[in-house]
């Protein structure tokens, strides 16, 4: 075996996330072992999701690596609400691409925005398929498995009745968006609209939104209902299925996966970018750090708020790393939270984002890593690159973060969704240094990008 296509929803160099530093890491890996790879990926924006003109793909080279991009005119192309997790036109590419290709197999480490059309195709051809989920979307299509409420789902109920008031209603635009378009572009509707005073075209258009609702509904709801069942067995015609963490086994096992062909594969990272920075810059105030997505389900604005709970007196600091441009309204929320905060506000600083290549100095001059994330999270690399780095993480008590952290060992945890216990546990590490200096103590050697595609190419062998 020589050649592999590896996929994934996003790709650098405009996303940068956990699972795109997993999947870079992996290829780079294998073309080391002597695998020609190819990475195949979508460029969706980060928020609007409408139709954008341009090419339908694209090809580039990054760090070595191959990577051939679906770009959102081709993606969205003949856009249905079953596109989500069946989409014919990305398989009609697919085909062209796996001729050109002819990978030996194809590694799944993210379907989202390109479908199961790429497992679909590669097991018509009789190509072996081998899928490491990072998150749930094959069974849950909003990924975290986090109900708008808050609440934690364990998978769709039957029928899919429960993903029906979660996941449906957020397949339509809202009104904001529909109006824009009535005013912006030439529709049947935009000559009537314009003759009309403003609160009369406004009604109008809310006439006609609730009529679009009511047309498409029926299509969405089978679409809802249907993707389970599609998700599952495109799950399982792979060859085999790798899971970071005992949680995941057991959600996927619940929700109708083979649990014949589930493998417990723990993600690895690039240990030696890391290891140099296990000593820590000195400083009498307690670091705390965040570095992730600024967004709602990390629970950035749960933190800001445990911090600045905390006695106006604590010596400690917190430092916020991410794009605060990626979702500009939730970012703007997190510095208004801090403005209108405590006198601790001063304490607060978001420090944006940083090359890759630095996160272990950035590690360096943190005493601690906070991931207060409001999902199961499955195995945040965050989390090991701290772990990596000497570095104890205190994080939502929830798997399978809680697999990596454990309660006053190399960590502290603390309640879902609740700023309070948060707060105690970050008061617990500014007025006990000896806590934090037995937590760094106990942390353990971190599992290696190499030991996984070990793992991995085990798993190959056995699948062809």
């Amino acid at each position: 075996m020589k050649r592999v296509l590896l996929t994934v929803h996003k790709f650098f160099p405009d996303h940068r996330a956990g699972t795109e530093v997993l999947t870079l890491g992996v290829a780079k890996e294998l073309q080391r072992r002597g695998y020609e790879t190819l990475v195949l990926s979508a460029n969706p924006p980060d928020q609007d999701a409408r139709l954008r003109g341009g090419p339908e793909t694209s090809s580039y080279e990054y760090e070595g690596v191959k990577v051939h991009i679906i770009e959102e005119a081709l993606r969205l192309k003949s856009n249905q609400f079953t596109s989500e997790y069946y989409n014919p036109s990305v398989r009609k590419h697919v085909k062209s691409l796996l001729d050109d290709f002819a990978p030996d197999l194809v590694h799944v480490y993210h379907a989202q925005n390109l479908s199961s059309s790429v497992i679909d195709e590669a097991v018509a051809r009789q190509i072996p398929v081998v899928i490491s989920a990072t998150d749930f979307w094959f069974i849950c299509p909003v990924v975290q498995l986090k109900r708008p409420d808050g609440a934690i789902c364990r998978g769709p109920s039957p029928f899919a009745l429960n993903c029906l008031s979660c996941y449906t209603p957020a397949l339509f635009p809202p009104f904001a968006e529909f109006q824009e378009v009535l005013e912006t572009k030439q529709t049947a509707a935009t000559p009537l609209l314009d003759q009309l005073p403003k609160p009369l075209a406004n009604l109008s258009a809310r006439v006609m939104y609730s009529g679009y609702i009511s047309n498409k509904l029926p299509a969405a709801v089978q679409a809802t209902m249907s993707r389970p069942q599609a998700l599952r067995k495109a799950a399982n015609s792979s060859a085999a299925i790798t899971v970071p963490t005992l949680l995941m086994r057991d959600l996927f096992v619940e929700n109708g996966i083979n649990p014949g062909i589930i493998h417990h594969v723990p993600f690895g990272l690039d240990i030696a970018a890391l290891t140099p920075f296990q000593t820590k810059s000195a400083s009498e105030t307690l670091r705390i750090g965040f570095i992730g997505t600024l967004y709602e389900h990390k629970g950035v604005d749960l933190l800001i708020r445990a911090f600045l709970n905390l006695p106006s007196t604590t010596e400690a600091v917190l430092k916020i790393y991410g794009d605060d441009n990626q979702f500009p309204e939730y970012s703007a929320g997190l510095k208004q939270l801090v403005q209108n905060g405590s006198a601790n506000r001063s304490k607060i600083s978001f420090e944006g984002t940083f090359p890759n290549s630095e996160l272990g100095l950035v590690l360096a001059n943190l005493d601690v890593l906070v991931v207060p994330s409001r999902w199961y999270e499955n195995t945040p690399l965050v989390i090991q690159s701290a772990l990596a780095t000497k570095t104890p993480v205190v994080a939502t008590d929830l798997g399978g973060m809680s697999e990596l952290v454990k309660h006053e060992i190399n960590g502290l945890l603390f309640k879902l969704n609740d700023y309070n216990s948060l707060s105690a546990q970050l008061l617990r590490l500014a007025t006990d240094r000896d806590l934090l200096s037995s937590l760094t103590a106990n942390i353990k050697p971190e599992r290696t990008t190499e030991q996984m595609v070990d793992q991995l190419e085990e798993i190959y062998e056995n699948s062809c």
